[in-house]
């Protein structure tokens, strides 16, 4: 069995993929850029800081990303408010874990205050005794920092540990880490690669314990 599950948050644990894209483009559209489709497909799963610097230096411009996303920050926490709730299986999946005694983390590539704000929303954020978030690390998803990041602060083996995930960024961070990977299909992210990973569902309500069991003895 595993010892460790490390979910990533967007599109896995709350459906907050449209209001943090919302957040996004508004403050985007106030400095006058306006995502192309093939832009927008390639965001998911990755550090807004990273993201927020492709798009400038595309432009040419001379903008502080940083500043950006100190803005979309302060913005996605007022929108959240009321809207966000947790996603099909994610409770029923957190007790069967912790009444197994498996580790859970949340593992993302937003900033520490969007992900605080979202857990606290949900009343989740006291089930996570570890938060990888992007602000934790020199690089994001699709490099295995953050999941390695995660095993570090729980004193276990990648082997061990199972990535859930929705985009494919995570997918690749999480198997250039080590770790086996569960896809859940999100109608949010935009036609994402999922292909990489070992399992792809289309619910966490379709994960029990001996699911996961047999998923790790594979």
């Amino acid at each position: 069995m595993f010892k460790a599950v490390l979910f990533d948050l967007d599109g896995v644990i709350v459906d907050s993929e449209v209001l943090s894209s919302l957040a996004s483009d508004k403050v985007l559209s106030e400095i006058g850029i306006v995502l192309t489709p093939d832009e927008r497909s390639k965001v998911f799963g990755k550090r807004t800081i990273d993201n927020y610097r492709n798009h400038i230096e595309a432009r040419g411009l001379d903008l502080n990303p940083q500043e950006l996303v100190d803005k979309k920050n302060e913005l996605f926490k007022e929108v959240i408010k009321g809207r966000l709730k947790p996603l099909p299986g994610v409770l029923e999946l957190l007790k069967n874990l912790e009444d197994a005694g498996v580790k859970t983390a949340v593992v993302s590539s937003s900033p520490l205050v969007r992900v605080e704000a979202s857990l606290v929303e949900v009343g989740l954020f006291e089930r996570f005794p570890v938060i990888i978030s992007g602000d934790c690390c020199r690089e994001g998803k699709p490099n295995p920092e953050p999941f390695l990041l995660a095993t570090q602060r729980f004193g276990v083996e990648p082997e061990d540990c199972l990535v859930v995930e929705d985009a494919e960024a995570g997918i690749l961070a999480g198997k250039s880490a080590g770790m086996k990977c569960l896809a859940v299909r999100s109608p949010n992210t935009h036609g994402q690669d999922l292909s990489k990973a070992d399992v792809i569902i289309d619910s966490l309500e379709d994960v029990s314990i001996g699911f996961l069991e047999d998923l790790s003895n594979a």
